[in-house]
């Protein structure tokens, strides 16, 4: 007899005959693919957690949900775990949307700069990762028809077991296009999908070509292909949970597939009695000296484990099988690459051989077709019990990449695209970002990236900025933003006098104006918070005057408590009155002369900026509130005014998507911040999700946002 065939298997004398051998499939029909030796199989795609974030009971806990998915699984499953590069096409689509309705010449180019990047980095260095069980038919009939309707019981039972532990399942639109292009990437990977019928579906699949004589590798189709599997005594003796995870995480090139086989207890309970009483009576007759004393004495405790934790706690029994997919695009890469794998896994306490002539059997075992081959299999097999089984568990993956939303670079641990949709209320029940780093870090630049991605996807951006806002005002001005400096001597000026909305009812867009609550009546509650910040000493007889005096103005310009009255006939707002405009009636009464003088200040004397007509376009879909030439004395004001505009122009509509942008803000919610200030601060962040929009700030320190009156800030904006 050959001794390679001995120690290697044998050889396969057909590898150079054709290459539709390696297609076992025979038809795809209702979410079921047929395979040519009579066997049927179906395979569900599971969306992973991020295990390690979890806490010690949550883990717990998800374990013991797939170990509750095993026992009611069919005695035979596999699990495939699939790197390939990160596939961004329907971001890269969605920006070209986006391109196409820009005006802004600047914005325009930035998004297309951005596509392309975007679309670099994804090709050289983003990764995707993508998760499969397969699940076999057990049942009896072997009508296609009949099999679909049977199987999909099997696997609504295992999309709900699956579900209690945490793991989602995606339901594609058409499975068996699902299933087609699954298969594709395996035999066809470079080859552009192309419509199928049944007639064509085996030469849709077949590989142009295919060379499986070498002995350590593949190649289909100009991709080569090494195959490695853990030997059956090449697992750790003890393992943690999601012990399968550092195979997940091994890098690009690399697919895992995971084979468990149940075995019946009847079987195999007998077959471990016998098999530990023999190691028993060997070990009597080895003294503690002998080489392999120690080896025997495991067997025995193994085996005495085995069968109390099957007799005792219920356990099942499995055989598993892995086996180690290594692709690359030339022999020099693939050796690489399979030298990575093997210094990972011996690192992880792994044994992992190569199945040297036996590739392409290798191959057929790796599909998701739960075809694992005998020989691959008997060389591979490690017995386990259901809680091993279950500690596997694969799908841990740090993957942050929302179908819609900003791109945010690569995830430093795995390649991943980081791509979040804030404003996906399915998937975060609130958008808000806090941004923590020490000074020079980047985080102005991080502020100023993202909100110009923002920008790119329509959403209207508003920033506030305490601290160095001269940092925003070039790309701000770049792409047909507005930067407004908020100071006492600055020549931007926002008038709070300004009513920029005719209704307060948020949804009328939508439904209708349902809302008659008067607009004016909503715009004097401001104006008096703005007295008391300019006059903290004013009297409840000052406010009720100057509360004459703020409706006598507006009267003045035609505009009352309606909110008709708040247009012209062209259904244009009016002019709106000023401070200016408003000193005249104040000075009617003569108990209001001390407000009228700090107020005069603001319309006559050196904080102009402050109180004057507004004069700049704020309508701008991207503008960026500078207050951080505010002095102490006007740092509530400034803010005030600033929040205030923020808060107006975010609360018209819920159609549109809004983002508020807080740098530093340590320079309001500090040790020697502003504590009016930050309460303005507060009632934004409290309201602003409401309002269709996310709020994102930034600062240096975490204690920053608590060092305030007790952490209101902090409650508000991390709680």
């Amino acid at each position: 007899m050959n001794l390679k065939n001995i120690l290697f298997g044998n050889e396969d004398k057909n590898a150079e005959d054709g290459t539709e051998r390696l297609v076992l499939v025979k038809e795809i029909y209702g979410g079921v693919i047929a395979l040519k030796n009579g066997k049927f199989v179906t395979v569900l795609e599971v969306l992973p957690l991020n295990f390690y974030l979890k806490s010690e009971l949550e883990q717990k806990n998800i374990i013991s949900g797939f170990a509750a998915f095993l026992k009611i699984a069919p005695d035979e499953l596999q699990i495939i775990v699939e790197t390939r590069p990160a596939d961004i096409s329907a971001f890269c689509e969605r920006l070209e949307s986006y391109y196409n309705a820009e005006k802004n010449a600047n914005c325009r180019r930035m998004i297309f700069e951005d596509a392309q990047m975007v679309n670099f980095i994804a090709e050289t260095e983003g990764l995707s990762r993508r998760f499969y069980i397969v699940l076999p038919y057990t049942g009896q009939s072997s009508e296609i028809s009949e099999v679909a309707a049977e199987i999909s019981e099997t696997a609504l039972t295992a999309r709900q077991y699956l579900e209690a532990c945490g793991l989602e399942t995606v339901r594609h639109s058409d499975e068996d296009e699902f299933l087609i292009s699954l298969l594709r990437n395996y035999f066809r990977p470079f080859s552009a999908a192309a419509e199928v019928t049944d007639t064509a579906l085996s030469e849709s699949l077949t590989p142009d070509s295919a060379d499986c004589t070498g002995s350590g590798y593949i190649c289909i189709e100009g991709e080569y292909r090494s195959y490695l599997y853990i030997s059956g005594g090449g697992y750790p003796t003890t393992a943690g949970l999601a012990w399968g995870a550092p195979f997940v995480e091994a890098g690009d090139g690399i697919n895992i597939s995971f084979v468990l086989k149940k075995e019946s207890r009847d079987k195999i309970l007998p077959k471990i009695g016998n098999t530990a009483m023999f190691n028993r009576s060997r070990l009597k007759d080895v003294g503690d000296t002998r080489q392999d004393f120690e080896q025997l004495d495991d067997a025995v405790e193994s085996g005495l484990y085995m069968k109390s934790q099957i007799n005792r706690e219920g356990e099942d029994f499995y055989y598993l099988s892995t086996v180690i997919t290594v692709t690359a695009d030339s022999p020099e890469s693939l050796k690489k690459r399979e030298k990575d794998i093997l210094n990972l896994c011996g690192a992880n306490g792994f044994s992992v051989r190569k199945a040297y002539y036996m590739q392409d059997k290798a191959f057929l075992s790796s599909l998701p077709l739960l075809q694992t081959d005998t020989d691959i299999f008997n060389k591979s097999k490690r017995n386990i019990l259901t809680s091993s089984a279950a500690a596997l568990f694969p799908f841990s993956s740090f993957e942050m990449c929302d179908e819609k939303g900003i791109f945010y670079g690569l995830n430093l641990h795995n390649s991943s695209p980081v791509i979040i949709d804030h404003y996906d209320t399915s998937r975060y029940s609130n958008g808000n970002m806090a941004v923590f780093g020490m000074s020079g870090a980047g985080k102005t630049f991080f502020l100023l990236l993202l909100a110009m991605r923002l920008r790119m996807q329509g959403v209207r951006v508003y920033i506030i900025a305490p601290e160095k806002g001269f940092e925003y005002r070039n790309a701000c001005e770049a792409i047909g933003g507005k930067f407004v400096s908020i100071g006492a001597g600055s020549s931007d000026c926002i008038n709070l006098m300004e009513i920029r909305r005719t209704t307060l009812d948020i949804d009328s867009e939508m439904q209708g104006n349902r809302d008659n609550s008067s607009v004016l009546l909503d715009k004097v509650q401001s104006i008096h918070i703005f007295f008391d910040l300019l006059y903290p000493a004013i009297t409840p007889d000052e406010k009720y005057l100057l509360d004459r005096a703020i409706l006598n103005c507006y009267k003045s310009f035609d505009i009352t408590r309606d909110n008709c009255s708040l247009t012209d006939k062209n259904g244009k707002l009016k002019k709106m009155p000023c401070f200016a405009d408003l000193i005249p009636f104040m000075e009617k009464f003569t108990e209001l002369k001390a407000v009228i003088m700090a107020l005069k200040r603001l319309v006559e004397g050196s904080a102009l900026g402050l109180g004057g007509q507004t004069n700049i376009d704020l309508k701008a879909p991207f503008i960026v509130l500078d207050t951080s030439r505010l002095s102490k004395e006007f740092t509530a004001l400034g803010t005030f005014i600033a929040t205030e505009f923020v808060r107006d122009r975010i609360s018209v509509s819920r159609v549109n998507k809004k983002a508020v942008i807080l740098d530093e803000a340590w320079k309001i919610a500090g040790e020697n911040g502003n504590e009016q200030a930050a309460d303005f601060v507060i009632n934004l962040i409290k309201t602003v999700r409401g309002y269709g929009a996310i709020l994102v700030s930034a600062t240096q320190n975490v204690v920053d946002y608590f060092a305030l009156n007790d952490g209101k800030f902090g409650d508000a904006l991390l709680g």
